[in-house]
């Protein structure tokens, strides 16, 4: 069902607001501005649902030394609670086959110290439960299936839920408004004639006329050709009308990066209301932007290191393309302030190659020679690069693209290049990669729902030259269920394998598989588990495996009751999660045996902030013959998975 618990309330607040009013004098109202604490709730006539269920879902709520630490507001009665309680109460009743329900609430004086009681009084009413479904009206026959099918989610011998059957309904203009029924029209009514303890309910199905798209006319296009909006268009004249082309276009063009706002609107001057035509307004971004960032930071060489760069661009560029400039440099700070890196970017955009919607981006970076921050040599490198993305639908999208880089050392003896070459960063390495991911998650950040499947194919070296030649493919997959409200369970399974061939004895380290930190098996290091070297040292795995599962809930809001945080963390909630993680590399298949794995559990607290979940996680790890117990903090931002 698509409408969510706040749209249904709206409903209902919209559909009883009125029936709900209650005159209130001026003497009473002057008393409420006063905010008179509530230090009794009474409810009376409820028998099918209970007092603590009725009073959870109330606005209104009692007095009590930790709500008021916590400066809950709704302990207060104030002008809001007017009229709040009710509507909460009669959503209960209703979303439970209460359809009869009456509701009259007082605000008690007490004379003593002013404060208030609230007393409910109700009158529930017939429970309806749901009969047989009856489907009639004027509606072409082939849509009777999944008219009916719709129908289902209304379960007999349920209590009626009329948000509900209002859902359900929607549901069913949505279909025929993408079947080109923009105008149909859908009611139900309960037949109470019956002497069962079940209520039948009969819908009421009048689809009017097919509709076909007529023209569309843009307004507000500029700065960019005509065609930069059209080609991102789905509706075309003619077409059966569908309300998804309109949402589908929408999306389209605001992807395309030229347009800050787009609306479609009905055009008034449209003659027939089976052919209408549309205006599209859109608001362009600026053809043309330069930006400047500048800021310190700490390396892995250097305490404090301070950067600057400056991008320049350009959105229509032979029409349409784009391209954009970028130049960074990155200095040293305090004794012997030097420049330690500087590189220059060109990147071109051709928006649809080969008239398809997949644009192809060409990239071509210069790093002019400069001496090595720690050692005494001199490095240079420019590189290419293309690479291009299609989407296909609303969650799977693939990537493929090739690099070609040129390395240079130099002010060292030869015999010394090959080696340095070796080390991280100094190798020329030309590629090809594939990458598909399909995302269905509800949330980037905290989600409740969904599946994330990511797959990376990476060959480096071989018939295309470099320094270095491997290949790597990856899969990972997660999948995430709620539980109930604010319980989520996450899985993650993830696999790798990664080879070198021909000259390359080793992937390189900084391409090699490891395992360990704080997004794969926590309780370890970063990058500790893989294969252990002749040397002791953890070498890069051929093959590495991982499984993690959480348990993620939100927890008791702790700053709620500290005066001092309160205030600070009001809009950051608190979760907390259980987790188990198990994984390690391993260098041969015959080498993947359970007691080889690590495993470790913990519990993790996170403060969702705008910026994502804030985590703080502590494991512990499972002692197995070969690795040691041992625990461990985590301080990082985002979930592992």
């Amino acid at each position: 069902m698509r409408l969510n618990r706040f749209s249904l309330y709206i409903f209902a607040m919209l559909l009883f607001f009125f029936s709900s009013s209650q005159a209130i004098d001026r003497e009473t109202l002057r008393w409420m501005r006063s905010e008179p604490k509530i230090t009794k709730i009474e409810i009376a006539g409820n028998k099918a649902i209970s007092e603590g269920d009725i009073k959870s879902q109330m606005y209104s709520r009692e007095f009590g030394f930790f709500k008021a630490l916590g400066k809950d507001r709704r302990i207060y009665l104030q002008r809001e609670t007017l009229r709040r309680d009710t509507l909460e109460i009669k959503f209960l009743y209703l979303k439970n086959g209460y359809l009869d329900i009456e509701i009259k609430e007082e605000f008690i004086l007490n004379q003593i110290d002013s404060s208030a009681t609230v007393l409910v009084q109700l009158s529930e009413g017939k429970l309806y439960r749901f009969g047989q479904k009856k489907l009639n009206g004027s509606y072409d026959s082939k849509f009777g299936h999944n008219l009916n099918k719709m129908m289902k989610t209304l379960k007999e011998g349920k209590p009626f839920n009329i948000f509900l059957v209002r859902g359900m309904i929607f549901d069913m203009k949505t279909y025929l408004a993408n079947e080109g029924y923009p105008y149909a029209v859908i009611d139900f009514a309960i037949d109470k004639s019956s002497d069962s303890e079940f209520d039948d309910i009969l819908i009421t199905v009048e689809s009017d006329s097919l509709v076909h798209f007529g023209e569309v006319r843009i307004i507000g296009n500029d700065n960019f050709p005509s065609y930069t909006a059209r080609r991102e268009i789905t509706i075309k004249q003619n077409n059966i009308y569908r309300r998804k082309d309109i949402l589908n276009s929408q999306r389209r063009l605001l992807e395309s990066g030229y347009y800050t706002t787009v609306r479609f609107e009905q055009d008034d001057t449209t003659e027939s209301r089976l052919a209408p035509d549309f205006v599209l307004s859109v608001r362009e971004r600026k053809p043309h932007y330069i930006t400047f960032t500048t800021g310190a930071g700490q390396s892995e060489d250097k305490d404090l290191v301070w950067g600057l760069s400056a991008r320049y661009g350009k959105r229509n560029f032979v029409g349409s393309r784009r391209y954009d400039i970028l130049s960074d440099y990155s200095f040293t700070l305090g004794n012997g302030s030097k420049l330690i890196e500087h590189r220059y970017r060109v990147r071109f955009t051709e928006p649809w190659f080969l008239g398809i919607r997949m644009p192809l981006i060409l990239t071509s970076e210069l790093q002019p020679k400069i001496k090595d921050p720690n050692r005494n040599f001199d490095r240079q490198s420019w590189s290419l690069s293309a690479a291009t993305t299609r989407r296909f639908g609303l969650k799977a999208r693939t990537t493929a693209g090739f690099e070609y880089e040129f390395v240079k050392i130099s002010g060292v003896p030869e015999t010394e290049i090959d080696l340095l070459k070796a080390e991280e960063g100094n190798s020329a390495r030309r590629k090809i990669y594939f990458t598909f991911r399909r995302d269905s998650r509800d949330d980037l950040f905290v989600p409740r729902r969904g599946v994330f499947t990511n797959f990376s194919v990476e060959y480096v070296g071989g018939f295309l030259g470099g320094d270095d030649n491997f290949s790597k493919t990856q899969f990972s997959w997660s999948t995430y269920q709620m539980i109930k409200p604010d319980w989520i369970s996450a899985t993650r399974i993830k696999v790798g394998w990664a080879r070198a061939f021909e000259k390359t004895q080793v992937v390189p380290i900084d391409e090699a598989l490891f395992l360990g930190g704080a997004n794969s098996v926590r309780g370890f290091s970063t990058e500790s588990l893989g294969q252990i070297g002749t040397s002791g040292d953890v070498e890069g795995a051929t093959y590495t495996i991982l499984f993690n599962q959480e348990l993620r809930w939100k927890t008791l809001q702790v700053f709620n009751y500290l005066p001092i945080l309160r205030k600070l963390f009001s809009s950051l909630p608190l979760w907390q999660s259980l987790f188990f993680d198990m994984g390690n590399g391993f260098r041969h298949l015959d080498n993947i045996k359970a007691s080889a794995f690590a495993y470790s559990y913990g519990t993790g607290i996170q403060i969702m902030s705008p910026a994502g979940p804030i985590r703080f996680d502590y494991a512990q790890r499972i002692p197995t013959s070969t690795i040691p117990f041992d625990s461990r903090w985590h301080f990082t931002i985002l979930y592992a998975f």
